[in-house]
């Protein structure tokens, strides 16, 4: 940990310098993607955690981590010996880091990277500075071995896998547009508009492009200005770049942007101007969620596919294991192998979790050829992972019972699989959003007095990012708001499970998408349709803790499964398949 500790200590000299007292360093890119590619993996350098979210604060003479729940136990071991504080975000007694450094920066200059940070956050942290910084990448002036950013081939999506033109997109964006224009007490009315954008995800379904900039994301790095006769994009070689804003010589009167995406850079550069700034969610956040029949066909052929990946990956499992060498990063080359017999696959969505025993407790667990462990015919091994797949992108988690397990194990395997089976069945008025569906799911781990520290589902991209908003399935409402409603053609995982730090950690994940499910006089009202077909290992299960309800759901399940998958399979695993699925 002295590298960390001198590396810490040069950004400090380089702070004095620049009169900057208290130094803030986010986990993101000028994008303010979730998952970052290893040019702006920043904290990483600076402090050894190798998560993908959190914040960093250094003042000169203290260093602090903000982590959440997903990686307490991997941040704690990480940072060990580096004069780093782990702050564990979540916790009753811990502060909101945004919070947290506003109030280290009170009365002081404050200084970060403002290509890297949104506007809202930047506002937020800065409201009590003295004065601040946003011009320096003070972690980016000592990295002297950095990774060159990356650029890959730029490809389109056909029509038959997104289902809309990029004109039609951008007609449908320019209204929405057009009606906040009209909305806004500020805005000059009928006066020319721009609209800027840098989230990826967001640009990437508007102009129906890809790419593999960012690992496992198939996204391309890229800019856009879109106003009412024109749209521009600002890809590598093509006017991308920090200052990609500036690019055109033009003037709107009216701007427009998403703050809690678009960089504090971009919006200072406008507000400097007295432009008039009109704060918008991005429009193609919803738009994409709401996924047309043509990406909910090519979806669905996909994970049933990747379903058939997964079942022969389990069949693989259970006969092998005790048998023939193998560790946690070996089964995950075993599977990705399987995916890449797929001729549409890509990628993978992100990095597989393979987490033997205790390691399963590390939510977001990362084996490493050098630090893995060897899988035996005894305990659970965790296996997160999903494709990315020319037809659409899938995100799924099993629990695989290899010998005996004690009876807390199985209470927490059958209980998990439980809140699944109870939130897929859940039914609910339009106008429900995730915090609204969570009981269904947790309810079952809270009568026994247990909880997981995270969200219980979140939105999928198609054939983009894993994680998409604006919906998810989670039973608080953050500082940042609610989730968007439940509306037909959204796709959420499902995802509950019980993590015991030092022992086990277990979860069930399956991808739904929201379908109708009834109309009366007193409202209309919506359910979930399954889109993942593999079994729950029965193996674990222990009928004691389910009702006759909750069997009766793990049975139709099993047997869905079963009648799904046969066309996918080969006969020996269709065989194999209904003891897997039997009645209980």
């Amino acid at each position: 940990m002295s590298e960390i500790k001198e590396r810490i200590a040069k950004v400090r000299e380089l702070m004095a310098e620049a009169g900057i007292e208290v130094y803030y360093v986010p986990m993101s890119d000028c994008h303010n993607s979730e998952y970052v590619a290893a040019h702006f993996k920043c904290i990483s350098f600076i402090t050894g955690f190798t998560g993908s979210a959190g914040h960093v604060i250094i003042t000169n003479d203290d260093a602090w981590l903000f982590a959440d729940g997903r990686y307490y136990i991997q941040a704690a071991n990480q940072l060990e010996g580096s004069g780093v504080t782990l702050m564990k975000w979540g916790q009753p007694d811990v502060p909101d880091p945004g919070d947290f450094v506003a109030e280290t920066a009170a009365g002081k200059v404050l200084g970060f990277d403002g290509s890297v940070v949104n506007a809202d956050f930047a506002k937020k942290i800065s409201r009590k500075a003295k004065n601040v910084v946003h011009d320096r990448d003070l972690i980016g002036e000592i990295w002297t071995d950095r990774p060159e950013q990356s650029f890959s081939e730029i490809w389109e999506v056909p029509l038959e896998a997104c289902g809309e033109k990029s004109e039609e997109k951008l007609a449908r964006i320019r209204k929405e547009l057009e009606q906040a224009i009209s909305d806004s007490p500020n805005a000059v009315k009928h006066g020319s508009y721009g609209y800027f954008l840098n989230s990826l995800d967001d640009i990437a379904w508007i102009f129906n492009i890809r790419a593999n900039d960012i690992p496992c994301n198939p996204v391309a790095y890229a800019f856009a200005i879109i106003s009412g006769g024109i749209a521009h994009l600002y890809t590598n070689g093509k006017g991308y770049g920090r200052d990609w804003y500036k690019n055109e010589e033009m003037h709107f009167d009216n701007v427009l942007m998403d703050t809690s995406r678009i960089s504090y850079d971009t919006y200072c550069y406008f507000a400097d101007q007295g432009s008039t700034i009109i704060d918008i969610r991005n429009p193609s956040t919803l738009m994409k969620a709401v996924k047309n029949d043509t990406e909910k066909a090519c979806l669905k052929e996909a994970l049933k596919r990747d379903s058939a990946v997964l079942i022969r990956f389990m069949h693989w499992l259970k006969t092998n294991a005790g048998k023939i060498e193998m560790d946690e990063v070996s089964v995950d080359t075993y599977l990705t192998g399987l995916r890449k017999q797929d001729p549409k696959f890509l990628d993978r969505s992100f990095g597989t979790i393979a987490a033997y025993k205790e390691n399963a407790a590390m939510m977001h667990y990362a084996a490493t050829p050098d630090n893995c462990k060897k899988i035996k015919a005894e305990g659970m091994l965790l296996v997160d992972s999903g494709g990315q797949y020319s037809d659409g992108t899938t995100d799924i988690t099993r629990t695989f019972v290899l010998g005996e397990l004690t009876d807390e194990e199985k209470k927490a395997f059958t209980l998990t699989a439980v809140s699944m089976l109870r939130l897929l069945n859940a039914k609910f008025i339009k106008g429900s959003r995730g915090e609204n569906v969570d009981f269904a799911a947790r309810e079952v781990m809270w009568k026994v007095g247990w909880d997981y520290k995270c969200g219980t589902g979140h939105g999928v991209g198609h054939i983009l990012n894993v994680h998409e908003g604006p919906h998810n399935i989670k039973w608080e409402i953050k500082p940042a708001g609610a989730s968007a409603p439940f509306q037909e053609g959204m796709v959420v995982t499902n995802e509950p499970g019980v993590y015991r730090e030092g022992k086990y950690g277990i979860r069930t994940e399956n991808e739904m998408i929201v379908v109708p499910y009834m109309e009366t006089e007193d409202g209309t009202f919506l359910q979930f349709e399954n889109l993942t077909f593999i079994p729950i290992d029965l193996d674990g299960i222990d009928v004691q803790y389910m009702t006759e309800e909750d069997r009766k759901f793990l049975n139709d399940y099993h047997q869905l499964v079963r009648e799904t998958m046969e066309p996918y399979l080969e006969d020996e695993l269709n065989e194999w398949l209904w003891n897997y699925t039997r009645e209980i």
